[in-house]
């Protein structure tokens, strides 16, 4: 499917993103799902846009609006409520849903990867289920995901162009083609109705089709053209027939119902309703998990509405009740506190969403005291985080990160959480975990991680600090091939700052101003003519520290296609590794820990306290057993290190065979390729003894990191001489560390 001609820049992005996805999983069933999901990831994008245009705005468009059926008309008293179903035993994912004739619902679940599929019914409306009694044929190659079902319980099959319905009761089997240009995005079938939504130069239309005849008519109303139109840009799109093949559902903005019989357009479910419905605000901070709409069907008293939702936050689906009725009364009991406090945006975020949807007896509350904007500084915000401290009124859970976290605990500020770590300290990389502490109680729990790196030949991977690399530097200067690419020493700076000993309880002057020298001697040999003068704002130093630790320039393809010789980066997920490993197989080229020579260092990520002056310690040990569970993580792929040795394997990234997972490149270099592989045991096995080697956890203060980059831009791109800009650091870090 060519995804790159849609015009709107929410498909661009979808298309950009699916066609990295195709290069990693070529075969037809995965890619299908992932282009599923990728739709849902354009729908979260495009929810906060307005919605339609001037024509759907001048439309009156009401809640149960539904063109004749007076019944739906809005009484006052009766709404759409929503309330969440249970899944069968065991799914993860649901790829099919359907209103049977005889009033059951019939589902189609997967695991995690879309595979395994079982077949489900329930007779009581979605609140329990049954294996279905139910063939699973037809097959068809490069099929979407799922086992789909007509009202009658014909079992159907479609890919991309061919949809083809089993025969039943001796009857031939029925197949569809579609002609050149022409992808099937959705399809159902009820009585002798076949209803086929079809995407084509990136607009949808429908095909409906006689199953007696075969006959196909184009459905052309001009109301159902601009809905589909609008479903498109919302990534919606999903049908459902009706179990007589009379009346055709349509989700996008709203649930579209279209009249075969009269030709007449109308709405089950009005836009705004369905918005509100599907898209609550969510409050305290936390993520909103009702985002990715996946399949639908409607009864045929059209007054129940069960969907498939999928959550960006749990990698899994949902299914939920839509009913029309009577308002629900809603409870509002008093609930005990969990307050989470993060200097600066942290994944922390996710766990928390999922741990509040564990533990609804709770009131959960995620507060970011930093976010750059009302003139809060991140000086003021720490300070502001300290009087609450110690007014006794602080966060139960503190994420360190950033934070001046040694401080706490000398205050007494922090729990002893050993009890809760050690028990299981063979699940975990107690290296890290024992070195953050100094080898002794655990008060701060650093629940991820990432290892600074650097790459090159023998001779760079040798270094063991600053001084041998700026050695290894001039000696490879003059060859026409820079040692470093540009855009890579912002974090080359981060990472070399990170892992020095120019900072503990005050930052040494003499140390940073040979820093600041190193830096402007390192830039004189990788910038080429007139473009240090060029280089933009947010690719230097102070931009970046803003977003520690969020950083990373993945210098392995400048290297892998000979364009430099080295590189400073970090290795934040397996995926990271397998990247690396095609210079070592095929360049030559090899890895080693960045400064080592003061240890093996490694940063530290979402390192959480539990406060002694928090309203709810209890809560707070929960929570924490919670993520070191593992639920949290769902299934995708991590964007750091788990602490937790299991998960950080990565096992789906693992075979015998070591076998290709496709290739990466560059946006604007699509004809160079670095092929992929999956690990092997024996190159897992070696990895994972580089991660038991860390023992050094990097000196991590936002307000120092931020402080120090800003005089390194002063000193790189401003002319300012390196002793000046390291006194004037100095005189800012030391005042506030002294604080």
């Amino acid at each position: 499917m060519d995804l790159t001609r849609k015009t709107s820049g929410i498909y661009r992005i979808a298309a950009e993103l699916f066609h990295q996805i195709s290069r990693i999983f070529p075969k037809g069933r995965n890619r299908y799902a992932g282009l599923m999901v990728l739709l849902g990831i354009a729908m979260v994008m495009c929810s906060c846009t307005p919605r339609g245009g001037a024509e759907v705005q001048g439309r009156e468009v009401r809640e149960g609006e539904n063109l004749g059926d007076p019944d739906h008309a809005p009484s006052g008293e009766h709404v759409w409520n929503l309330t969440e179903l249970p899944k069968p035993d065991g799914a993860v994912r649901v790829t099919a849903l359907k209103y049977l004739s005889d009033g059951a619902v019939r589902v189609s679940t997967g695991d995690a990867l879309f595979e395994h599929a079982a077949v489900m019914d329930s007779r009581d409306g979605g609140k329990s289920w049954e294996a279905a009694d139910a063939d699973t044929s037809p097959a068809l190659e490069d099929e979407v995901v799922g086992k789909y079902y007509s009202a009658e319980g014909i079992p159907f099959a479609y890919s991309s162009t061919e949809l083809v319905l089993s025969a039943d009761g001796g009857a031939e089997e029925k197949t569809v083609r579609m002609k050149e240009g022409e992808t099937i995005f959705s399809a159902d079938a009820s009585a002798d109705t076949l209803a086929v939504l079809v995407l084509e130069e990136m607009q949808f239309h429908l095909k409906i089709y006689d199953l007696q005849t075969m006959e196909c008519r184009y459905l052309e109303d001009p109301e159902l053209l601009e809905f589909l139109v609008r479903a498109a840009d919302h990534a919606g799109g999903q049908i459902s027939l009706d179990s007589q093949g009379n009346l055709l559902y349509i989700e996008g903005t709203g649930i579209g119902r279209y009249d075969l019989t009269q030709d007449k357009f109308g709405y089950l479910i009005g836009e705004e309703t369905y918005d509100e419905l599907m898209n609550p605000n969510q409050e305290n901070g936390l993520i909103n998990h009702l985002r990715i709409r996946e399949h639908f069907a409607v009864n045929d008293a059209e007054d129940q509405v069960i969907l498939s939702v999928s959550s960006p936050v749990s990698e899994q689906s949902k299914l939920y009740l839509l009913e029309w009725g009577a308002p629900k009364e809603e409870k509002n009991a008093p609930k005990e506190k969990l307050r989470i406090y993060s200097l600066k945006g942290s994944s922390i975020r996710q766990a928390a969403t999922l741990f509040q949807e564990k533990h609804p007896e709770l009131e959960v509350t995620y507060e970011i005291g930093y976010t750059g904007e009302n003139g809060v500084t991140l000086p003021d915000a720490i300070r502001t985080l300290n009087t609450e401290l110690m007014a006794g009124e602080g966060p139960d859970i503190l994420i360190l990160d950033g934070l001046p976290a040694d401080s706490y605990v000398d205050k007494g500020m922090l729990e002893d959480l050993t009890d809760v770590v050690e028990p299981d300290k063979e699940k975990y990389f107690y290296n890290m975990i024992s070195a953050y502490n100094g080898g002794g109680s655990i008060y701060q729990m650093p629940l991820e991680f990432c290892v600074p790196v650097i790459l090159g030949d023998a001779d760079t991977a040798a270094v063991k600090n600053r001084g041998e690399l700026m050695e290894v530097l001039r000696k490879k200067a003059g060859t026409g091939i820079p040692f470093m690419v540009s855009e890579n020493i912002s974090e080359a700076a981060l990472e070399l700052f990170m892992t020095s000993d120019i900072a503990g309880e005050t930052i040494d002057e003499e140390k940073l101003a040979d820093y600041y020298r190193d830096l402007d001697t390192i830039a004189d040999l990788c910038f080429s003519d007139g473009e240090r003068e060029l280089f933009s704002v947010g690719d230097k130093m102070t931009y970046w520290a803003e977003q520690y630790p969020g950083v990373s320039f993945c210098p392995e393809l400048d290297l892998y296609f000979g364009e430099v010789q080295a590189g400073i980066t970090r290795i934040e997920a397996i995926w990271d590794y397998m990247r690396i490993l095609p210079l070592c197989r095929e360049k030559g080229l090899s890895y080693q820990y960045l400064n080592r020579e003061n240890g093996n260092y490694f940063i530290a990520v979402s390192v959480l306290g539990i406060c002694s002056v928090g309203k709810n310690p209890d809560a707070a040990k929960e929570f924490l057993r919670f993520y070191l569970s593992g639920e949290t993580y769902g299934d995708g792929v991590y964007p750091y290190f788990p602490i937790i040795r299991e998960l950080a394997a990565g096992s789906r990234y693992v075979s015998e065979e070591g076998e290709s997972v496709g290739g990466i490149s560059r946006k604007y270099t699509p004809d160079k390729t670095m092929d992929m592989y999956k690990l092997t045991p024996a190159e897992l096995e070696a990895f994972t003894a580089f991660l038991d080697g860390l023992d050094t956890p990097v000196m991590d203060d936002a307000v120092v990191m931020q402080k120090v980059m800003e005089q390194a831009d002063a000193c790189l791109f401003e002319g300012k001489d390196p002793e000046s800009a390291a006194a004037d650091a100095c005189r800012e870090v030391n005042l506030y560390l002294s604080e």
